[in-house]
């Protein structure tokens, strides 16, 4: 019996010893099949992408092209042999496998549309589309979502300096649709990463995407000296002394959502390029970010990096001017909101203020038809509101409903 005993625990040993091999096979096996690279000598591709798989493309004239998907996708993709230094990634979502079809060129002109849309329109904002890069997609069947990234990176054609939306256009539409576009940091790399989501896209359309660049309108140059120096005024009143602030932030009672930053206040009040970031904006409230690029002398992913951990737990704040973002230390009552609100209020931006407050989800177009206001007179308005931090948006399908933000100081204070 000691001997079958022995044989037994040694073929125990030797099981485990399988299986653990097996699993560590089958796990590397997992890895390549879920994260695949492919060196395209040339400029167009077709392709089967598995469920859950990730495929990076490497095209001629350093072009990048990612893309993964939850189901079962039959893939061609070309791009213009004219196009250099790009790179996108398409994240789809769909209930059943979809053949895609993707194309890229300079402009719409090389797909064939000679009655040229009109440019995006969105207040006193200017849209210039100078990216050289018009994705056209089609499908066999209708997508429930697709999500579009772009890496910001002079690297691939994106100052990380400026702002830029996607835009979307039909052949049926007369002009540029813009699509919510959010700038947001990847945590592992701290890369800054554009991210946009398009919904309920049909089947056998074609669909033109590209990026437009954002800035202000020439005649708003003005506007947009005189609040800088009004931020600058009030800024004066503001000026408190670190070790103050530091207790203010200490005793203070404020909600904090961490995400996935796992820091005490200390550690984030005690980090170096931190302390020198804050001392630049309790020194200067309303500093935007080249100076404070200049100033701390970071790289601008690190800078970033840093900012997004201070505005997270609240120890400063940020307000979008024009084409400026702007830093400030945090405050529950922010006086420049304050300032701001009683500068940039009109009697037409309360009305329909109040038309969102008494109805929470109301839509663009319906704000229209109700006061019977040119579209692109409600949408700037409401562009305002947004602006102020005074509403919220919640995306449904291609709608987006809007509700009052019941944090802002606007209305706690009345």
């Amino acid at each position: 019996m000691g001997i079958v005993s022995v044989l037994k625990r040694k073929n125990y040993k030797y099981s485990v010893l399988v299986i653990l091999i097996i699993f560590l096979g089958f796990n590397f096996f997992l890895v390549n099949i879920n994260a695949r690279k492919e060196t395209i000598v040339g400029f167009s591709t077709q392709d089967m992408v598995q469920p859950n798989e990730k495929v990076s493309y490497r095209f001629l004239n350093n072009i990048t092209f990612e893309i993964s998907s939850n189901t079962l996708l039959n893939l061609s993709i070309e791009y213009e042999n004219n196009i250099e230094d790009r790179q996108t990634y398409f994240i789809i979502n769909n209930s059943n496998p979809l053949s895609l079809n993707i194309s890229s060129k300079t402009s719409l002109q090389n797909f064939g549309v000679m009655q040229a849309p009109k440019q995006p329109q969105m207040g006193n904002f200017r849209f210039q589309y100078r990216y050289n890069c018009i994705y056209r997609i089609s499908s066999n069947t209708s997508i429930e979502n697709v999500t579009i990234r772009y890496r910001k990176l002079q690297y691939y054609g994106l100052n990380p300096e400026t702002s830029y939306s996607l835009a979307i256009f039909e052949i049926s539409q007369d002009s540029w649709e813009l699509i919510d576009t959010f700038e947001l940091v990847n945590e592992t790399s701290s890369e800054t990463y554009l991210e946009s989501s398009l919904s309920n896209l049909q089947q056998d359309t074609e669909y033109f995407i590209t990026l437009f660049e954002v800035g202000i309108i020439q005649e708003d140059w003005n506007w947009l000296i005189i609040t800088i120096s009004i931020i600058g005024i009030v800024s004066l009143v503001i000026l408190i002394s670190k070790r103050d602030y530091f207790q203010y932030l200490r005793t203070r009672t404020v909600p904090i959502e961490k995400g996935a930053h796992r820091l005490t206040l200390e550690d984030v009040l005690e980090n170096e390029n931190r302390n020198k970031i804050i001392d630049l904006i309790l020194n200067g409230p309303g500093i935007h970010f080249n100076e404070l690029l200049r100033k701390t002398g970071l790289a601008a992913g690190n800078l970033v990096w840093h900012l997004d951990i201070l505005l997270t737990y609240k120890v400063i704040g940020k307000k979008r001017i024009g084409n400026l973002l702007v830093y400030f230390p945090y405050y529950q009552k922010n006086p420049i909101s304050n300032v701001d609100i009683t500068l940039q209020k009109s009697k037409l931006t309360l009305e329909i203020l109040k038309m969102i407050e008494k109805d929470p989800g109301i839509w663009n177009n319906l704000i229209t038809k109700k006061l019977k206001v040119d579209h692109k007179t409600i949408l700037y308005h409401i562009n305002k509101l947004e602006e102020l931090g005074l509403i919220n948006f919640k995306k449904e399908g291609r709608k987006k409903r809007i509700f009052p933000n019941l944090e802002s100081d606007y209305f706690n204070i009345k």
